[in-house]
């Protein structure tokens, strides 16, 4: 949620802090490439199974956005995208600890608890554009500081909590195509695994940064309708991803990524045709619900895969990685939007992005996981 916040508020930040939208992109750029890239080098900081304290220090950096409002108007941008990092470390901390927390669940097939773990991911993100568009509107920017109270119950859940994270193992030496105790073996190696995650990424960088402020400058809408879609498009990745979970237990997981695609592709294309009109948030919330929910069935699949690197940081690549590279590929796209095709054009690319995802999806998929009749 921490990380969110900002897609949702852009249009109140750039007034308040005098910048145009080209010099915004950067700011959200640091903290979109931050979150993600700095999962890796994190990962390796504690490779104990300890509860380490690095997931209290990451909830307590996060939460500095709230300083955002408490900023003079005069501040540089250079200003602005150091605190960006801040609290892009703070989330970057949190994930690869988090991730190994939930792997460790033995008598919970990680095809569950990871989907699990990241749909509290986007039902977070889902929500920040929208309670931030909400407390902005009512408060203005110091508006932010109320979310004090659920970081304040957070840090006390965190103190509270006996997390025991799963041993930093090497890859997976199952047989490719047979499950695991730990789930569902991967039909794609770690590389396949890592294309795929950065275009449906990349798709969905581009939807969550750019949507709102799409909304609101070009057709219009209110920056709370703006958020609200935004909501809807993470509540049904967060509701496809649980889905996804509970059946990839008993069906080949392959189905369900490129199923999901192959619907979620013209899902996308529609909406950006008409989201000019109110009635198609509707379909937001159903191309979230095919196109991007089978990314964390991906992150899933990385504990049996058996090529890579060791768990933590297979999962700080997946999560982390592939996040930044999507983050990276945001920033010349909407550098793009701003100085040459506009907004509208630019949110075509995600789901050219998905389409890539798709055709990397099919043609990477290992013989050895096709089942033999």
């Amino acid at each position: 949620m921490f990380g969110s916040i900002l897609p949702g508020i852009v249009p109140a930040a750039l007034e308040h802090f005098q910048i145009d939208l080209g010099m915004g992109i950067y700011v959200m750029t640091t903290i979109a490439v931050g979150c993600n890239l700095l999962q890796i080098p994190v990962a390796r900081l504690d490779r104990s199974k300890r509860t380490p304290r690095l997931l209290i220090l990451g909830a307590f950096l996060a939460g500095m956005i709230m300083l955002l409002g408490y900023l003079p108007r005069t501040t540089p941008t250079i200003l602005l995208c150091l605190l960006m990092l801040v609290v892009s470390t703070g989330v970057a901390l949190v994930h690869p600890f988090g991730l190994r927390g939930v792997q460790n669940l033995s008598d919970i097939s990680t095809t569950i608890s990871t989907p699990s773990f990241m749909t509290g991911g986007f039902l977070g993100a889902s929500l920040g554009p929208l309670l931030a568009a909400v407390l902005v509107t009512h408060f203005g920017l110091r508006g932010l500081l109320w979310l004090a109270i659920p970081l304040a119950l957070l840090l006390l859940a965190l103190f509270a909590a006996r997390i025991e994270l799963a041993p930093d193992s090497g890859p997976a030496t199952a047989t490719p195509g047979k499950p695991s105790q730990t789930g569902p073996a991967s039909p794609w190696g770690f590389v396949g695994l890592m294309l795929i995650a950065i275009f449906i990424n990349t798709g969905s960088t581009i939807i969550n940064q750019l949507m709102p402020t799409t909304l609101q400058t070009v057709h219009d809408f209110s920056s709370t309708f703006g958020g609200a879609s935004l909501t809807l498009f993470g509540a049904g990745s967060a509701i496809g991803s649980m889905t996804i979970g509970y059946l990839a237990k008993k069906y080949p997981p392959k189905w369900f990524v490129i199923g999901g695609m192959l619907i979620g592709v013209p899902s996308t294309i529609l909406y950006f045709l008409c989201m000019g009109h109110a009635w198609a948030c509707v379909l937001v919330f159903f191309a979230g619900l095919t196109v991007s929910s089978g990314y964390p069935l991906l992150v899933a699949l990385a504990r049996n895969v058996n090529d890579g690197p060791a768990l933590s940081t297979r999962l700080a690549l997946l999560v982390g990685g592939s996040w930044g590279i999507a983050g990276l590929a945001f920033l010349g796209i909407g550098q793009l939007a701003h100085h040459c095709i506009g907004l509208g054009a630019a949110m075509h690319t995600a789901w050219i992005c998905y389409a890539l995802a798709l055709l990397s999806a099919i043609f990477l998929c290992q013989p050895s996981s096709v089942p033999r009749h």
